[in-house]
């Protein structure tokens, strides 16, 4: 063989071995095997979603009947990125009676309001109001709490929790003139304990109730462990109890939060709230300006709504203003708005860039939560892909509950699906959804979750885009 036909032979092997792979390979059958990871910038951005958040309190006037809501002044709530509402139901009225038809409609009435305003109530009832007063017998509660039942499990799906009122003065559970409390120590007695239960009973599942004071939990329940992750979000009563502290950081016992003002003791409680809060919601409101300021001022403020992982706040209380000005002052009330509750960044997505149909899709993203606390109701996560030239959607539940994805933790969470078939082929914009799962806000884009991302928020749907395309290949 001379050198010549040598040197040919080199340049056909290297031609082939080039040129092959490209053209004997099905385009299809690699690109789907090619996948891309995206990066998304964080956003420092106050935005509302559902069920977090500072909260208006519209509570009564005096002790005059609460008038009903207006969608005007809820709409306005909502453009200041508002997304809760406590709904204080003063019963005075009704202590020896039953609640009236037109009572009972103004509630239903209240719920549609909410409902067409894009937020969700946290609902109270209470026999009294200005100065305190008499609350009602268990008899009497219990028949109330009854005809409540229609009303809540019709129009839970706009109650975000509800606080156990009823009982004592402003219904938290302490001065009860019919002894439903030890006003004392605040050991609830037995009646106390069937009329929680009944509560409970009555209200939806898929909802809380929050009490006022750590300890009656402990004894309403005859548990004094915190919840494990074995038991949270399993539908019993224990993990449906969640708290209201409508004294944060008044004192060092939070105006009788906890119930000692040794500090070795109010220590103690709190590390017990920290673990029992990881599965349960905890809201409420500052009572007045410590005459300590350590007590509310930033520091101690931003630790204990991290410890006690705080989900609600309400931002109108006459006698905290002080307290809000405070947080202004010293620079973290920005901080509070971003962090009450839940928030959600998204970190990095990786997904093919090409799918046969009937292929498989399978792809992951990575999530963190930056908030003080978790989502404490029900939530969807959903993959949608929707078609650039018809606009038409699909998508895939995904088996993750929001509800687990703990503050300060990063999740990964991996998908794969099946493409149907008869899913046309086409270029698909794809997207993260987190819907409410009643049917009747699913497709309401205010009760959507939003991430903190930039450029990502598709105002339209509620839907989270993940800046990607993904092409649908023919067979």
């Amino acid at each position: 063989m001379t050198k010549h036909m040598r040197n040919w032979i080199k340049i056909w092997v290297i031609l082939i071995s080039v040129l092959v792979p490209i053209s004997c390979a099905p385009m299809i059958a690699s690109d789907s095997t090619q996948k891309k990871t995206q990066l998304y910038s964080s956003s420092d951005e106050d935005f509302p979603n559902p069920e977090r958040g500072f909260l208006l309190a519209i509570d009564p006037i005096g002790n005059n009947p609460v008038s009903p809501l207006k969608l005007s002044q809820l709409r306005k709530l909502r453009n200041q990125n508002l997304t809760l509402v406590r709904r204080m139901y003063l019963l005075a009225e009704f202590r020896e009676s039953p609640l009236s038809p037109a009572f009972l409609e103004m509630i239903s009435l209240d719920c549609e309001t909410a409902r067409q305003a894009g937020v969700k109530l946290i609902i109270r009832f209470t026999y009294n109001w200005l100065g305190g007063g008499p609350d009602a017998p268990k008899t009497r509660i219990i028949s109330h709490v009854e005809q409540l039942q229609p009303i809540l499990s019709a129009n839970y799906d706009v109650i975000a929790y509800m606080e156990a009122g009823f009982v004592g003065y402003w219904g938290e559970w302490h001065h009860s003139t019919n002894k439903l409390v030890d006003n004392g120590n605040l050991d609830v007695t037995d009646d106390a304990k069937a009329i929680i239960r009944k509560i409970l009973s009555i209200l939806p599942p898929e909802r809380m109730v929050a009490i006022r004071y750590p300890q009656q939990k402990k004894q309403i329940f005859n548990n004094i462990n915190p919840l494990s992750e074995p038991e949270a979000f399993n539908g019993s009563y224990r993990a449906r109890t969640g708290y209201h502290n409508d004294a944060f950081r008044a004192s060092i016992d939070d105006a009788g939060t906890y119930n000692s003002t040794a500090p070795a003791m109010v220590e103690q409680q709190k590390t017990w709230l920290n673990l029992d809060n990881r599965y349960v919601v905890q809201g409420g409101e500052p009572a007045w300006p410590s005459h300590q300021p350590e007590y509310d001022d930033c520091p101690g403020a931003l630790a204990d709504f991290e410890r006690m992982h705080w989900s609600s706040m309400t931002i109108n209380q006459n006698d905290s203003k002080a307290v809000y000005q405070g947080w202004i002052d010293q620079g973290c009330m920005e901080d509070i708005k971003r962090r009450l509750g839940y928030r959600f960044r998204l970190i990095n997505t990786t997904l093919p860039t090409v799918v046969p149909s009937a292929g498989t899709f399978s792809m992951s993203f990575q999530i963190t939560n930056e908030g003080w606390a978790s989502p404490y109701n029900p939530r969807k996560v959903e993959i949608v892909v929707r078609n650039r030239e018809t606009k038409r959607e699909y998508s895939w539940g995904l088996k993750e509950d929001p509800r687990r994805w703990m503050p300060g933790t990063t999740i990964t969470v991996n998908f794969a699906a099946t493409i149907p078939a008869d899913i046309p082929s086409g270029e698909y914009d794809v997207f993260l959804n987190l819907p409410d799962p009643v049917p009747r806000l699913y497709h309401r884009p205010q009760y959507s979750i939003r991430l903190a991302n930039q450029d990502v928020w598709e105002a339209s749907t509620g839907y989270n885009s993940l800046r990607r395309s993904l092409i649908i290949a023919p067979m």
